[in-house]
C-alpha cells in the first residue's frame, strides 16, 4: 500500500467506529429525547433536539483529530505524538486517582448491591462526562509542560525556529488540540456532565433501596394561576410512577380568591391516562362561609388535572445539575416564579459555555511558559503554571457566586475567568515572541511590590 493512503488507515477505523457509535448512541438520545417531551411538554424541544446531533458530532470526533494529524506536516506530526504521549499519561494518571478515589469512598455502597458489577459499571458510565470536564483543563496544564520542557531541553525548539517557524507557528497543532478540548467540553456540559452530577448518588442509593428526594419542599403555580401545588418530597423515581409524598394543593378563582384547598398524603401520575390519584385526601371548601367545611375521603381522589410531575419539579430542580436544554425551559417557563432566584440559573446558563473555553485558555497560559530557550530549565515557567491555576481554580469559584448573589451580571460572572487569563496568556506569548524572560519579570515585579 503507498505511504500517502497508509496515513489514512485510522481515520477510516475511527470512521466505522464513530458510525456504529452514532448510530447506536443517537437512536438511544433520541428516544430519552421523546421520553423527555411526554413528562415535560413545556420543555425547549429545539434545545433537546440537539442533544442527538451533538452525541453524533462527538462520536465523529475522533475521525476529525486523526484525519487532520494525517493531513499535517512533519513537524506538526512530530509535536502533537510528543504532547500526545505526555497527555496520555497525565490523563490517565489523573482519571485513575480519581476513580480510585472514587472507588474507596463507594465501595461499600457497591458490595451492598446485589449485582455490584453492574452498579460499577452504570454508576462510572454515567459519571464519565463529569469527570472527563473536570480533569482535562490540568491534563492539559501538566502534559503541555512537561511535552515542550522536554522539546526545549533537547533544543528541538531551537531547531524548529531555525526551519523559519516563530512560536505562534510550533505550538498552532497544539491550540488545536486546545479547540478540540473545549468542543468536548461544550457537548458534554450541554447536558450529559450537569446530568452526571445530579444522579451520580441517586444510582448509588437506589441500588440500595434507599428512598431518596430528587427535591423537597417545591412549589408550582400552573399557567392559568387556578391551581397552587407545593410538594414535600420528589421521589428520584417520580418518573416510573414512585408517588409525590405530602402533597398540598390550593385552587384560585379567577378574582385570585382561595376556593378549595386539598392536602394528601401522595399523589401519583398516570402516564397512560394522565390521570392524578391522591391518597388519603382531605377538602377543605372555603367558598361555605363563615367556617370552611372539612371533607375527608376514604377512597383515592381522582382528577384529570393537565399539570405533570416533571412540570412540578422543575422550579426545585438545583441549576448545576440543569444542562442547556433544561436551564432555557426553567428560564422560559419560570422567569415570573416568585420563589426561584433567576440570577442562579442566568450565570449557570452562561457558565455553561464560558467553562469549556478554559481548556483552550490553559493552553495559551501553559505553552510559552513550557518554552525555553536557556538552560536554566522550566522549573521558573513550572512555578508560574502553578501559581496561574490556583488563580484560574479561585476566580471560576468567585466569580459565579457574585453572580448568582447579584453582584455580578450573569454574563460577566460566567466569563470573568476566561477573559482575564486570556489577557495573562496573550501578555506571556508575547514575552515569549519578543524573548524576554517571564519567570524573572514576574520575581521583579513581585519583589518592588515588597
Amino acid at each position: 500500500m503507498p505511504f500517502k493512503l497508509q496515513r489514512f488507515i485510522w481515520p477510516a477505523v475511527f470512521l466505522l467506529l464513530g458510525s456504529i457509535a452514532a448510530y447506536y448512541g443517537c437512536s438511544a438520545e433520541s428516544h430519552a429525547v421523546q421520553e423527555q417531551m411526554i413528562g415535560y411538554p413545556n420543555s425547549d424541544l429545539k434545545a433537546h433536539s440537539l442533544r442527538p446531533w451533538l452525541l453524533g458530532l462527538l462520536c465523529f470526533l475522533p475521525f476529525i483529530t486523526s484525519l487532520a494529524y494525517s493531513l499535517s506536516g512533519t513537524l506538526d506530526r512530530y509535536t502533537m505524538r510528543q504532547f500526545l504521549t505526555a497527555f496520555s499519561i497525565c490523563f490517565g494518571a489523573l482519571f485513575s486517582l480519581m476513580m480510585l478515589e472514587d472507588l474507596q469512598d463507594n465501595v461499600s455502597d457497591f458490595k451492598e448491591s446485589s449485582d455490584a458489577a453492574a452498579l460499577m459499571a452504570k454508576h462510572y458510565l454515567v459519571k464519565l462526562p463529569s469527570l472527563i470536564v473536570f480533569i482535562l483543563p490540568y491534563s492539559l496544564m501538566l502534559s503541555l509542560l512537561w511535552c515542550l520542557g522536554k522539546m526545549s531541553r533537547s533544543q528541538e525548539i531551537v531547531s524548529m525556529i531555525q526551519t523559519g517557524r516563530g512560536v505562534t507557528r510550533i505550538v498552532a497543532p497544539l491550540i488545536g488540540f486546545g479547540v478540540l478540548a473545549a468542543v468536548i467540553c461544550i457537548i458534554f456540559n450541554y447536558h450529559w456532565a450537569p446530568y452526571a452530577d445530579g444522579q451520580e448518588r441517586t444510582i448509588l442509593q437506589a441500588a440500595k433501596g434507599d428512598i431518596t428526594a430528587e427535591a423537597n419542599n417545591v412549589a408550582y403555580q400552573n399557567h392559568s394561576n387556578t391551581r397552587q401545588w407545593f410538594v414535600g418530597s420528589f421521589p428520584y423515581r417520580h418518573s416510573d410512577g414512585a408517588p409525590l409524598e405530602d402533597i398540598s394543593i390550593t385552587e384560585i378563582d379567577e378574582d385570585n380568591h382561595i376556593i378549595r384547598r386539598i392536602h394528601a398524603s401522595t399523589a401519583t401520575w398516570s402516564r397512560q391516562d394522565k390521570t392524578w390519584t391522591l391518597v388519603n385526601p382531605v377538602i377543605y371548601d372555603l367558598t361555605v362561609s363563615p367556617m370552611p367545611t372539612i371533607k375527608k375521603l376514604e377512597e383515592p381522589m381522582i382528577t384529570k388535572w393537565k399539570e405533570t410531575p416533571w412540570q412540578i419539579i422543575k422550579p426545585g430542580l438545583k441549576p448545576p445539575y440543569l444542562g442547556i436544554p433544561g436551564l432555557n425551559s426553567w428560564l422560559a417557563n419560570h422567569q415570573e416564579h416568585p420563589l426561584s432566584d433567576k440570577r442562579s440559573y442566568l450565570t449557570h446558563w452562561h457558565y455553561r459555555f464560558a467553562q469549556p473555553f478554559i481548556c483552550l485558555i490553559t493552553i495559551l497560559l501553559a505553552a510559552p511558559l513550557g518554552i525555553v530557550f536557556t538552560r536554566r530549565g522550566i522549573g521558573g515557567g513550572i512555578a508560574v503554571a502553578i501559581f496561574l491555576c490556583a488563580g484560574m481554580i479561585f476566580c471560576s469559584t468567585v466569580f459565579p457566586t457574585l453572580g448568582e448573589s447579584g453582584h455580578l451580571s450573569p454574563f460577566w460572572a460566567a466569563w470573568a475567568t476566561n477573559i482575564l487569563f486570556t489577557c495573562v496568556a496573550l501578555v506571556l506569548f508575547y514575552r515569549r515572541m519578543t524573548g524576554q524572560p517571564i519567570y524573572q519579570a514576574v520575581m521583579n515585579f513581585l519583589a518592588s511590590e515588597r
